[in-house]
Protein backbone atom coordinates (compact mmCIF):
# COMPACT_ATOMS: atom_id res chain seq x y z
CA UNK A 1 0.00 0.00 0.00
CA UNK A 2 1.71 3.43 -1.24
CA UNK A 3 0.45 6.52 0.28
CA UNK A 4 -0.25 9.83 -1.68
CA UNK A 5 2.95 12.11 -1.16
CA UNK A 6 2.02 14.35 2.06
CA UNK A 7 3.19 17.80 2.99
CA UNK A 8 2.93 20.28 5.31
CA UNK A 9 2.89 22.97 3.18
CA UNK A 10 2.05 23.70 -0.49
CA UNK A 11 0.57 26.63 -2.42
CA UNK A 12 -3.13 27.58 -3.43
CA UNK A 13 -4.44 24.27 -4.34
CA UNK A 14 -5.31 23.87 -8.28
CA UNK A 15 -8.63 22.99 -10.64
CA UNK A 16 -7.88 19.37 -11.77
CA UNK A 17 -6.45 19.77 -14.96
CA UNK A 18 -4.79 23.32 -14.33
CA UNK A 19 -1.33 23.92 -14.96
CA UNK A 20 1.42 23.80 -12.79
CA UNK A 21 3.99 26.22 -12.89
CA UNK A 22 7.00 24.70 -14.06
CA UNK A 23 10.90 24.63 -12.88
CA UNK A 24 13.97 25.15 -15.06
CA UNK A 25 14.49 21.15 -14.93
CA UNK A 26 10.75 20.50 -16.29
CA UNK A 27 9.53 19.98 -12.50
CA UNK A 28 7.03 21.49 -10.57
CA UNK A 29 8.19 24.73 -9.29
CA UNK A 30 9.42 24.27 -5.68
CA UNK A 31 6.50 25.54 -3.68
CA UNK A 32 4.14 24.37 -5.88
CA UNK A 33 1.72 20.91 -4.91
CA UNK A 34 3.10 18.38 -6.64
CA UNK A 35 6.90 20.48 -6.88
CA UNK A 36 9.90 19.28 -5.89
CA UNK A 37 9.54 18.69 -2.41
CA UNK A 38 12.23 18.22 0.23
CA UNK A 39 11.84 15.24 2.59
CA UNK A 40 8.63 14.22 4.31
CA UNK A 41 6.84 15.34 1.64
CA UNK A 42 7.81 19.19 2.33
CA UNK A 43 7.00 21.61 -0.51
CA UNK A 44 8.77 24.36 0.20
CA UNK A 45 6.80 26.97 -0.59
CA UNK A 46 7.12 28.60 3.01
CA UNK A 47 8.63 32.37 3.11
CA UNK A 48 11.45 32.76 4.92
CA UNK A 49 11.77 36.26 6.57
CA UNK A 50 13.44 37.60 4.12
CA UNK A 51 10.50 36.63 2.17
CA UNK A 52 12.16 34.69 -0.43
CA UNK A 53 10.98 31.19 -0.76
CA UNK A 54 12.41 28.84 1.78
CA UNK A 55 14.08 31.78 3.08
CA UNK A 56 16.98 30.69 5.13
CA UNK A 57 16.20 34.05 8.67
CA UNK A 58 13.80 32.32 10.60
CA UNK A 59 12.46 28.87 12.11
CA UNK A 60 11.90 26.09 9.44
CA UNK A 61 8.91 26.59 7.31
CA UNK A 62 8.09 29.90 8.21
CA UNK A 63 5.62 32.00 6.34
CA UNK A 64 5.29 35.73 5.63
CA UNK A 65 7.55 38.41 6.11
CA UNK A 66 7.42 39.29 9.61
CA UNK A 67 10.50 37.89 11.89
CA UNK A 68 8.93 34.30 13.45
CA UNK A 69 9.29 33.96 17.39
CA UNK A 70 11.77 31.87 19.03
CA UNK A 71 11.38 28.21 19.66
CA UNK A 72 12.32 27.63 23.18
CA UNK A 73 13.94 24.62 22.18
CA UNK A 74 15.71 22.62 19.71
CA UNK A 75 13.27 20.27 18.44
CA UNK A 76 16.12 17.91 17.39
CA UNK A 77 18.17 18.13 20.41
CA UNK A 78 16.81 14.23 22.64
CA UNK A 79 18.29 16.00 25.81
CA UNK A 80 16.43 19.45 25.18
CA UNK A 81 13.59 17.51 24.68
CA UNK A 82 13.66 15.32 27.70
CA UNK A 83 14.25 18.40 30.01
CA UNK A 84 11.22 20.05 28.56
CA UNK A 85 8.80 17.42 28.36
CA UNK A 86 9.35 16.20 32.18
CA UNK A 87 5.75 14.63 31.96
CA UNK A 88 6.65 12.33 29.14
CA UNK A 89 4.30 13.60 26.47
CA UNK A 90 5.87 13.01 23.31
CA UNK A 91 7.20 9.52 24.25
CA UNK A 92 2.98 8.66 25.27
CA UNK A 93 2.54 10.21 21.76
CA UNK A 94 5.19 7.79 19.97
CA UNK A 95 3.69 5.01 21.96
CA UNK A 96 0.53 4.97 19.59
CA UNK A 97 1.70 2.31 17.71
CA UNK A 98 2.24 0.50 20.57
CA UNK A 99 -1.15 1.15 21.77
CA UNK A 100 -3.13 0.64 18.96
CA UNK A 101 -1.29 -2.95 18.67
CA UNK A 102 -1.68 -4.00 22.70
CA UNK A 103 -5.71 -2.59 22.38
CA UNK A 104 -6.54 -5.00 19.43
CA UNK A 105 -5.33 -7.93 21.26
CA UNK A 106 -7.12 -7.04 24.52
CA UNK A 107 -10.22 -6.28 22.43
CA UNK A 108 -9.98 -9.85 20.57
CA UNK A 109 -10.03 -11.69 23.52
CA UNK A 110 -13.11 -9.53 25.10
CA UNK A 111 -16.52 -11.07 24.75
CA UNK A 112 -17.68 -8.97 22.35
CA UNK A 113 -19.80 -10.74 19.91
CA UNK A 114 -23.62 -9.95 20.37
CA UNK A 115 -26.90 -9.27 18.06
CA UNK A 116 -26.56 -6.43 15.96
CA UNK A 117 -28.18 -3.13 17.44
CA UNK A 118 -30.79 -0.66 15.69
CA UNK A 119 -28.36 2.23 17.18
CA UNK A 120 -24.79 2.40 18.39
CA UNK A 121 -24.31 5.52 21.17
CA UNK A 122 -20.47 6.18 22.00
CA UNK A 123 -20.55 8.16 25.63
CA UNK A 124 -17.44 9.34 26.72
CA UNK A 125 -16.21 13.10 27.23
CA UNK A 126 -12.55 14.75 26.69
CA UNK A 127 -9.86 12.56 25.28
CA UNK A 128 -11.63 9.70 26.14
CA UNK A 129 -14.78 10.81 24.07
CA UNK A 130 -12.66 11.11 20.76
CA UNK A 131 -12.85 7.33 19.97
CA UNK A 132 -16.51 8.02 19.45
CA UNK A 133 -15.62 10.58 17.06
CA UNK A 134 -13.52 8.33 15.67
CA UNK A 135 -16.33 5.68 15.28
CA UNK A 136 -18.85 7.95 14.19
CA UNK A 137 -16.45 8.84 10.86
CA UNK A 138 -15.44 4.87 10.20
CA UNK A 139 -19.10 4.01 10.73
CA UNK A 140 -20.65 7.52 8.44
CA UNK A 141 -20.82 5.47 4.91
CA UNK A 142 -20.65 1.82 6.65
CA UNK A 143 -22.86 1.63 9.21
CA UNK A 144 -26.39 0.19 8.90
CA UNK A 145 -27.70 2.06 11.84
CA UNK A 146 -26.98 5.50 13.62
CA UNK A 147 -24.35 5.68 15.28
CA UNK A 148 -24.16 8.94 17.77
CA UNK A 149 -21.19 10.30 19.85
CA UNK A 150 -22.52 11.70 23.46
CA UNK A 151 -20.11 14.04 25.25
CA UNK A 152 -22.26 14.76 28.51
CA UNK A 153 -24.64 13.24 31.39
CA UNK A 154 -27.71 12.55 29.28
CA UNK A 155 -28.94 10.23 26.42
CA UNK A 156 -31.19 10.45 23.75
CA UNK A 157 -34.67 9.64 24.11
CA UNK A 158 -34.32 6.88 21.56
CA UNK A 159 -31.60 4.73 23.40
CA UNK A 160 -33.78 1.19 24.65
CA UNK A 161 -33.46 -2.56 24.46
CA UNK A 162 -31.84 -2.35 20.44
CA UNK A 163 -29.03 -0.29 21.33
CA UNK A 164 -25.35 -0.69 21.86
CA UNK A 165 -24.17 1.42 24.26
CA UNK A 166 -20.36 1.87 24.61
CA UNK A 167 -19.21 3.48 27.89
CA UNK A 168 -15.15 4.68 27.33
CA UNK A 169 -13.31 6.44 29.88
CA UNK A 170 -9.79 6.06 30.26
CA UNK A 171 -9.46 6.66 34.28
CA UNK A 172 -12.88 4.77 34.27
CA UNK A 173 -14.15 7.56 36.99
CA UNK A 174 -16.17 10.21 34.41
CA UNK A 175 -18.90 12.13 36.15
CA UNK A 176 -20.52 12.48 33.14
CA UNK A 177 -19.84 9.01 31.46
CA UNK A 178 -21.04 6.93 34.37
CA UNK A 179 -24.39 9.22 34.62
CA UNK A 180 -25.07 8.11 30.89
CA UNK A 181 -24.87 4.49 31.97
CA UNK A 182 -26.62 4.18 34.60
CA UNK A 183 -28.87 6.21 32.36
CA UNK A 184 -28.28 3.16 29.46
CA UNK A 185 -29.02 0.70 31.94
CA UNK A 186 -32.37 1.68 32.86
CA UNK A 187 -33.07 1.97 29.53
CA UNK A 188 -32.00 -1.68 28.42
CA UNK A 189 -29.26 -0.40 26.35
CA UNK A 190 -26.51 -3.14 26.10
CA UNK A 191 -23.32 -2.02 27.63
CA UNK A 192 -19.52 -2.36 26.64
CA UNK A 193 -17.33 -0.49 28.84
CA UNK A 194 -13.44 -0.08 27.43
CA UNK A 195 -11.82 1.56 30.35
CA UNK A 196 -8.32 1.19 32.54
CA UNK A 197 -10.43 0.15 35.90
CA UNK A 198 -11.93 2.56 38.32
CA UNK A 199 -15.74 2.94 38.67
CA UNK A 200 -17.16 1.79 35.09
CA UNK A 201 -15.27 -1.06 35.02
CA UNK A 202 -17.18 -2.27 38.72
CA UNK A 203 -20.44 -0.60 37.26
CA UNK A 204 -20.35 -3.28 33.99
CA UNK A 205 -19.25 -5.84 35.94
CA UNK A 206 -22.01 -5.89 38.29
CA UNK A 207 -24.53 -5.60 35.13
CA UNK A 208 -22.33 -8.60 33.36
CA UNK A 209 -21.30 -6.91 30.69
CA UNK A 210 -17.91 -7.08 28.52
CA UNK A 211 -14.95 -4.37 29.86
CA UNK A 212 -12.24 -3.82 27.74
CA UNK A 213 -9.87 -3.27 30.05
CA UNK A 214 -6.67 -1.33 28.61
CA UNK A 215 -3.17 0.02 30.24
CA UNK A 216 -3.15 2.90 32.24
CA UNK A 217 -0.45 5.25 33.15
CA UNK A 218 -1.25 7.47 30.30
CA UNK A 219 -2.93 11.31 30.35
CA UNK A 220 -6.44 10.02 28.39
CA UNK A 221 -5.81 12.07 25.52
CA UNK A 222 -2.15 10.55 24.65
CA UNK A 223 -4.31 6.77 24.85
CA UNK A 224 -6.79 7.77 21.82
CA UNK A 225 -5.38 4.10 20.23
CA UNK A 226 -5.74 2.50 23.50
CA UNK A 227 -9.59 3.40 23.63
CA UNK A 228 -10.68 4.29 19.95
CA UNK A 229 -9.96 0.35 18.68
CA UNK A 230 -11.84 -1.62 20.88
CA UNK A 231 -14.82 0.73 20.57
CA UNK A 232 -14.48 0.27 16.77
CA UNK A 233 -13.59 -3.74 17.33
CA UNK A 234 -16.62 -3.77 19.36
CA UNK A 235 -19.13 -2.27 17.59
CA UNK A 236 -17.41 -4.55 14.07
CA UNK A 237 -18.30 -7.41 16.69
CA UNK A 238 -22.25 -6.38 16.84
CA UNK A 239 -21.72 -6.67 12.83
CA UNK A 240 -21.99 -2.82 12.43
CA UNK A 241 -18.96 -2.20 11.23
CA UNK A 242 -16.04 -4.88 8.54
CA UNK A 243 -13.64 -6.67 10.52
CA UNK A 244 -11.20 -4.19 11.79
CA UNK A 245 -8.13 -6.29 13.21
CA UNK A 246 -6.02 -5.88 9.43
CA UNK A 247 -6.87 -2.19 9.46
CA UNK A 248 -5.78 -2.10 12.93
CA UNK A 249 -2.24 -3.25 12.21
CA UNK A 250 -1.59 -1.07 9.08
CA UNK A 251 -2.93 1.87 11.03
CA UNK A 252 -0.48 1.19 13.72
CA UNK A 253 2.19 1.03 10.95
CA UNK A 254 1.60 4.36 10.07
CA UNK A 255 1.40 5.67 13.53
CA UNK A 256 5.21 5.08 13.96
CA UNK A 257 6.71 7.86 10.95
CA UNK A 258 6.95 11.23 12.96
CA UNK A 259 8.55 10.54 15.95
CA UNK A 260 11.30 13.08 18.05
CA UNK A 261 13.98 11.19 16.54
CA UNK A 262 13.01 11.86 13.08
CA UNK A 263 14.86 15.57 12.43
CA UNK A 264 12.79 18.60 11.59
CA UNK A 265 14.10 18.52 7.92
CA UNK A 266 12.07 15.42 7.19
CA UNK A 267 9.48 15.79 10.25
CA UNK A 268 6.41 17.76 8.90
CA UNK A 269 5.19 17.65 12.40
CA UNK A 270 8.17 19.98 13.46
CA UNK A 271 7.64 22.11 10.70
CA UNK A 272 4.27 22.67 11.19
CA UNK A 273 4.35 23.54 15.03
CA UNK A 274 7.48 25.71 14.26
CA UNK A 275 5.45 27.75 11.34
CA UNK A 276 2.75 28.17 13.99
CA UNK A 277 4.64 29.33 16.88
CA UNK A 278 3.60 32.41 17.62
CA UNK A 279 0.13 31.87 15.88
CA UNK A 280 -3.59 31.11 16.20
CA UNK A 281 -4.19 28.01 14.14
CA UNK A 282 -7.49 28.16 11.80
CA UNK A 283 -7.69 24.30 11.31
CA UNK A 284 -9.89 22.81 8.28
CA UNK A 285 -10.72 19.23 7.86
CA UNK A 286 -12.37 17.62 4.54
CA UNK A 287 -14.07 14.23 4.52
CA UNK A 288 -15.43 12.38 8.00
CA UNK A 289 -11.66 11.74 8.82
CA UNK A 290 -10.52 15.05 8.24
CA UNK A 291 -13.40 16.81 10.44
CA UNK A 292 -12.09 14.39 13.33
CA UNK A 293 -8.81 15.36 12.50
CA UNK A 294 -9.22 19.19 12.81
CA UNK A 295 -11.21 18.62 16.21
CA UNK A 296 -8.72 16.68 17.51
CA UNK A 297 -5.87 19.31 16.63
CA UNK A 298 -8.19 22.13 18.31
CA UNK A 299 -7.99 20.05 21.24
CA UNK A 300 -4.66 18.82 21.04
CA UNK A 301 -3.55 22.71 20.44
CA UNK A 302 -5.80 23.47 23.87
CA UNK A 303 -4.23 20.48 26.05
CA UNK A 304 -0.91 20.04 24.42
CA UNK A 305 0.01 23.49 23.51
CA UNK A 306 -1.94 25.54 25.78
CA UNK A 307 -3.60 27.50 22.99
CA UNK A 308 -6.77 28.21 21.23
CA UNK A 309 -7.44 27.22 17.95
CA UNK A 310 -10.44 27.22 15.82
CA UNK A 311 -11.71 24.18 13.77
CA UNK A 312 -14.57 23.44 11.40
CA UNK A 313 -15.24 20.68 8.81
CA UNK A 314 -15.52 21.59 5.37
CA UNK A 315 -17.73 22.65 3.34
CA UNK A 316 -19.57 24.07 6.75
CA UNK A 317 -16.50 26.31 7.25
CA UNK A 318 -17.12 28.02 4.21
CA UNK A 319 -21.03 29.19 5.59
CA UNK A 320 -19.88 30.60 8.89
CA UNK A 321 -16.19 30.43 9.60
CA UNK A 322 -15.08 32.25 6.47
CA UNK A 323 -16.46 35.81 7.67
CA UNK A 324 -14.89 35.42 10.48
CA UNK A 325 -11.78 35.59 8.50
CA UNK A 326 -13.06 38.43 6.48
CA UNK A 327 -10.37 40.46 4.67
CA UNK A 328 -7.77 37.64 5.33
CA UNK A 329 -5.81 35.74 7.76
CA UNK A 330 -3.75 38.68 8.86
CA UNK A 331 0.11 38.27 10.55
CA UNK A 332 -1.44 36.45 13.65
CA UNK A 333 -3.54 33.35 12.46
CA UNK A 334 -2.54 30.43 10.10
CA UNK A 335 -4.59 27.92 8.21
CA UNK A 336 -4.33 24.16 8.44
CA UNK A 337 -5.93 21.95 6.09
CA UNK A 338 -6.45 18.43 6.98
CA UNK A 339 -7.48 16.54 3.87
CA UNK A 340 -8.97 12.85 3.14
CA UNK A 341 -8.81 12.86 -0.33
CA UNK A 342 -10.55 9.64 -0.11
CA UNK A 343 -13.65 10.58 1.89
CA UNK A 344 -14.37 14.27 0.07
CA UNK A 345 -17.44 15.18 -2.05
CA UNK A 346 -16.38 15.56 -5.38
CA UNK A 347 -16.94 20.00 -5.13
CA UNK A 348 -14.59 19.64 -1.66
CA UNK A 349 -11.61 20.77 -3.62
CA UNK A 350 -13.15 23.42 -5.44
CA UNK A 351 -14.29 24.47 -1.83
CA UNK A 352 -11.25 24.59 -0.53
CA UNK A 353 -9.60 26.62 -3.54
CA UNK A 354 -12.55 29.21 -3.21
CA UNK A 355 -11.60 29.60 0.19
CA UNK A 356 -7.97 30.17 0.33
CA UNK A 357 -8.83 32.39 -2.82
CA UNK A 358 -11.25 34.97 -0.64
CA UNK A 359 -8.92 34.28 2.12
CA UNK A 360 -5.91 35.55 -0.05
CA UNK A 361 -3.92 32.33 1.52
CA UNK A 362 -1.51 31.12 -0.85
CA UNK A 363 0.39 28.36 1.23
CA UNK A 364 -1.70 27.14 3.77
CA UNK A 365 -0.22 24.63 6.56
CA UNK A 366 -1.42 21.26 4.57
CA UNK A 367 -1.15 17.44 5.19
CA UNK A 368 -3.36 14.62 3.49
CA UNK A 369 -3.99 11.33 4.47
CA UNK A 370 -2.93 9.38 1.41
CA UNK A 371 -4.94 6.68 0.04
CA UNK A 372 -5.88 3.15 1.68
CA UNK A 373 -8.43 2.18 4.11
CA UNK A 374 -10.16 4.74 6.28
CA UNK A 375 -8.35 3.43 9.81
CA UNK A 376 -5.25 4.05 7.91
CA UNK A 377 -5.96 7.63 6.22
CA UNK A 378 -7.39 8.58 9.69
CA UNK A 379 -3.58 7.49 11.52
CA UNK A 380 -2.03 9.41 8.85
CA UNK A 381 -3.74 12.40 10.04
CA UNK A 382 -3.94 11.92 14.00
CA UNK A 383 0.10 11.07 13.67
CA UNK A 384 0.64 14.67 12.50
CA UNK A 385 -1.59 16.42 14.90
CA UNK A 386 -0.77 14.76 17.66
CA UNK A 387 2.96 15.12 17.22
CA UNK A 388 2.58 18.64 16.15
CA UNK A 389 0.18 19.85 19.50
CA UNK A 390 3.51 17.95 21.27
CA UNK A 391 6.14 20.09 19.54
CA UNK A 392 4.41 22.99 19.58
CA UNK A 393 3.95 23.35 22.84
CA UNK A 394 7.66 22.70 23.61
CA UNK A 395 8.48 25.59 21.31
CA UNK A 396 5.88 27.97 23.18
CA UNK A 397 8.29 26.58 26.28
CA UNK A 398 5.84 25.11 28.02
CA UNK A 399 5.31 21.36 29.58
CA UNK A 400 3.08 19.94 27.22
CA UNK A 401 1.28 17.27 30.26
CA UNK A 402 0.07 19.12 32.96
CA UNK A 403 -3.59 20.76 32.61
CA UNK A 404 -3.90 22.05 36.03
CA UNK A 405 -7.05 24.21 35.27
CA UNK A 406 -9.34 20.97 34.31
CA UNK A 407 -8.10 19.52 37.65
CA UNK A 408 -9.09 22.75 39.24
CA UNK A 409 -12.39 23.04 37.73
CA UNK A 410 -13.39 19.07 38.45
CA UNK A 411 -11.95 19.78 42.11
CA UNK A 412 -14.79 22.72 42.29
CA UNK A 413 -17.30 20.60 40.74
CA UNK A 414 -16.56 17.19 42.93
CA UNK A 415 -17.36 19.76 46.22
CA UNK A 416 -21.18 19.34 44.87
CA UNK A 417 -21.94 23.14 45.64
CA UNK A 418 -24.23 25.19 43.09
CA UNK A 419 -22.81 27.71 40.82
Amino acid sequence: MTPEPVSVSERRPRPEGAERPRGPDGAGAPGSAGGSAGAGGWAAGTRGASGSAGGAAGAPGWAGDAVPARPAVDLDDPAALAAADPGGMLGQVASAAEQARAALAAAQVAPLVGPEPRSVVVAGMGGSGIAGDVLGALAFFRSPVPVSSVKGDRLPGFVGPTTLLVAVSYSGATDETLAAVEEGLSAGARLVAVCSGGPLEELARQHGAPVVTVAPGRMPRAALWSLAVPVCVAVSAAGVLEPMAEQVRAAAEALELLGPSVPTDSNPAKQAALRLLGKLPVIWGTGQLGAVAATRLRTQCNENAKITATSAPVPESNHNDIMGLEGGLGPGRELVLLRDRGGEHERDARRVIAACEALDVTSPILRNAGSGPPLVRLARLIAFVDHLSGYLGLARGVDPTPIETIFRLKAVLATGADG
